[in-house]
């Protein structure tokens, strides 16, 4: 009877172990497959690149432009022609698009500007969209220093700027998280960290997204590096008013900004004292803002913002952009929700913030 109770208790403990294991093992695989931060590479993981609403930006689009600049690397470049030239004979130059060496950074409202209006603005430079979701001038700060370090070139920086990033309390989670060369951390142990990130919802999200065939947001990271609502926009081209009619009730519930961040000015002029020393063309402008927003705040407050901003650049013409987009009764036609103006109005927001 003992050696019975030994061995149950035996087996007991084994099958334990088993499942646990199993059950370990079950969290990495599925962050490997559903991939909902877009980390790990599309051929072990289902549906299509960059349409995940968690696609982490900041680890994304710094991967990315080092990439780039890797591929452009002498030594580098000269393997792949060497062995171009051996496999198509007479071919000598391999042609690449123009090295990136300008940025439009900010929050997610920026992330809708389609570099090429800024490339027409500034001959001779080559935008990239490195703006990121929620960013705070402490990241763009990181991120840049991280990039300069490896060897990308920065000359021309295009910096919107809002309130709400100075107020934004809100903390964030795997989807935010920066580059390890930007936030000082190994890669093993940031990839580690992902293949046992918590992100059952952010997984079954994007799994039935994925079912339905359709997507909310589509991010350029290869590319240009903005992004798309694309149900966003297809919900306007469908009904237009109805779109209009869900995402600005008539009786909002009025807001209250919640108060400044002190240190997040500071940042911000750390951020200021960075490009100027590096010698980087630097423009700032602030970004149009929805009636509901500047209620929020009430105009005191954004005024106090306009100066401060004015102050921390030490550039005599700030662009303020705040009002371009709610001076007639139709802002709510100019905006897909009450933080982010459509994208077919960046051209006008341009204009007005390099005037």
């Amino acid at each position: 009877m003992k050696a019975l109770s030994i061995g149950s208790f035996d087996s007991f403990w084994k099958a334990a172990l088993l499942t646990g294991g199993v059950a370990a093992w079950c969290l990495p695989a599925w962050n490997v497959i559903v991939n909902p931060y877009q980390i790990f590479k599309t051929e072990y993981s289902i549906g299509r690149r960059y349409t995940s609403s968690t696609t982490n930006e900041r680890y994304l689009k710094v991967e990315y432009l080092l990439r780039d600049a890797k591929e452009r690397s002498p030594d580098y470049a000269e393997a792949i022609v060497s062995t171009i030239n051996r496999e198509l004979s007479g071919e000598r130059t391999v042609k690449k698009s123009p090295q990136r060496d300008a940025f439009i950074v900010g929050s997610s409202i920026m992330g809708l500007v389609d570099p090429e209006l800024l490339n027409k603005r500034y001959p001779g430079r080559t935008f990239y969209n490195l703006a990121f979701l929620a960013a705070k001038p402490e990241e763009i700060l990181a991120t840049l220093k991280a990039l300069k370090r490896k060897g990308v070139p920065i000359k021309t920086v295009v910096y919107g700027l809002e309130p709400i990033a100075f107020t934004d309390i809100k903390s964030y989670g795997p989807a935010y998280r920066l580059h390890p060369e930007a936030g000082g951390e190994a890669k093993q142990r940031v990839i580690f960290d992902y293949l046992f990130a918590s992100s059952l919802s952010e997984g079954l999200g994007r799994l039935i997204n994925e079912a339905r065939g359709m997507h909310s947001v589509r991010y350029a990271i290869d590319g240009n590096g903005r992004y798309f609502l694309d149900r966003y926009d297809q919900e306007i081209a469908r009904d237009q008013a109805a779109f209009i009619n869900k995402q600005f009730p008539v009786n909002a519930k009025p807001a209250n900004a919640p108060p400044w961040i002190k240190s997040r000015f500071d940042d911000f002029e750390a951020l200021v004292k960075w490009l100027d020393d590096e010698k980087v063309n630097a423009r700032f402008y602030l970004n149009p803002l929805h009636p509901y927003v500047m209620k929020a705040y009430g105009e005191d407050r954004l005024e106090a913002f306009r100066t401060k901003i004015a102050e921390l650049t030490r550039q005599k013409h700030i662009s303020d952009c705040t009002h371009l987009l709610a001076t007639d009764q139709n802002a709510n036609q100019r905006f897909y929700d009450y933080k982010h103006f459509r994208d077919v109005e960046s051209e006008t927001v341009i204009n007005c913030a390099l005037s």
